[in-house]
């Protein structure tokens, strides 16, 4: 068999190869029949290919034998007979990892006798990515400068409803109903520091407040108390926008342990039950389940019966500043509800339909 010889870099004097390799777009080389005689290191990346695997192989037939390129064929067919020839492609390529957006751009030029064609490839789905993670760092840096100043003026009012709280106890007999309604107020004034410790420790760079401890916590509990937290949310929805919500729950016998902060631990649920009273229009059931798996994992299921979710708003539900409620919303509740249980060493996840509801998993380690 006839052995087939391929130009080298330095055959190829009007182009700087040792440049090209620095260059942060993918950059091909291929001769007049589609044989690949250059391929830079970022080509490589995005294709997810060795350099030495693809060298003097057709570009079209062998390489990228897909539909999408096919169709530019023609157009790198007229690159060929015309020197300086220039066009520009974009379409979703399927490369080996995923589905990615990439801009093509086709360049012909005359080495000596030869017609060669450069080949550079942007991909436009990183590049939209990068742009998107800068734009929220960007935001939380925003977020996280303004909540250092919201923590300290809500820790102020925190000390007014703790302080007034406890004057209403002291007010009431010991067999007046109102004492539970003031005692879940001062509940939630409790959780609302712990909540104002963790702002300002984030603002400071700390990974845990000064001052909490973990310690072994009911699940079980935690989902009654965050049940009763939400029982008045859902009330407020009644009335503004007439759903009709009815709690469930579907506990294990035994108690369920696990290391945490409760403070933490009823922010992450009533945080999806809250989402779960949202998702409800007209009447609905929201049903929470726990139970035990492996001995060694605890979970917590919340399932709503609401509108449910797209893959796609899946995807991006746990992103921080991501949210589907418009000016209602802030996109920190899942983000905060992820960062929580993911500290804890356990995990979120979501299942969900349009149309059929969603169920919310949270498993945690069981306190051993």
């Amino acid at each position: 068999m006839e052995q087939l010889s391929f130009p080298s870099a330095h055959e190829l004097p009007e182009i700087d190869f040792a440049t090209l390799d620095l260059l942060p777009y993918g950059i091909i080389v291929v001769d007049d029949e589609g044989r690949i005689l250059y391929y830079n290191a970022r080509e490589e990346q995005i294709a997810h290919r060795r350099r030495e695997d693809v060298l003097g192989k057709n570009f079209f037939k062998e390489v990228a034998p897909c539909t999408q390129v096919q169709e530019f064929y023609g157009r790198f067919e007229e690159a060929m007979r015309t020197a300086g020839f220039v066009a520009n492609f974009n379409f979703e390529f399927p490369f080996p990892d995923r589905l990615r957006e990439v801009e093509i751009s086709l360049a012909s030029f005359r080495k000596e006798n030869s017609q060669l064609c450069l080949i550079s490839v942007s991909d436009v789905t990183e590049k939209n990515l990068l742009r998107e993670h800068i734009r929220r760092a960007e935001r939380l840096r925003e977020v996280g400068e303004v909540a250092a100043e919201v923590a300290h003026s809500f820790n102020n009012l925190l000390t007014v409803i703790r302080g007034n709280a406890e004057l209403a106890l002291t007010m009431l007999a010991q067999s007046d109903p109102a004492r539970q309604r003031v005692a879940k107020i001062m509940k939630a004034a409790d959780d609302g520091e712990q909540i104002v410790k963790r702002i300002r420790a984030s603002t400071q760079h700390q990974e845990q407040p000064e001052g909490v401890e973990h310690t072994a916590v009911d699940l079980n509990q935690v989902v009654k108390d965050s049940i009763a937290f939400t029982e008045d949310y859902a009330r407020a929805a009644q009335d503004e926008r007439g759903a009709r919500v009815r709690f469930e729950t579907v506990l294990a016998e035994d108690k369920l342990s696990v290391l945490a902060h409760p403070s933490e631990l009823r922010e992450v649920f009533t945080n999806l039950l809250r989402n779960a009273v949202d998702a409800i229009e007209g009447e609905g059931r929201i049903t929470v389940r726990t139970r035990t798996e492996r001995e060694r994992w605890h979970v917590a299921e919340v399932e709503d019966t609401g509108q449910g979710m797209d893959s796609e708003v899946q995807g991006k539900l746990f992103l921080p500043l991501f949210t589907t409620k418009g000016a209602r919303g802030t996109g920190l509740g899942l983000a905060t509800c992820y960062t929580i249980v993911r500290r804890y060493g356990g995990d979120i996840q979501v299942k969900s339909a349009k149309g059929a509801g969603s169920t919310f998993s949270v498993t945690l380690p069981a306190a051993l």
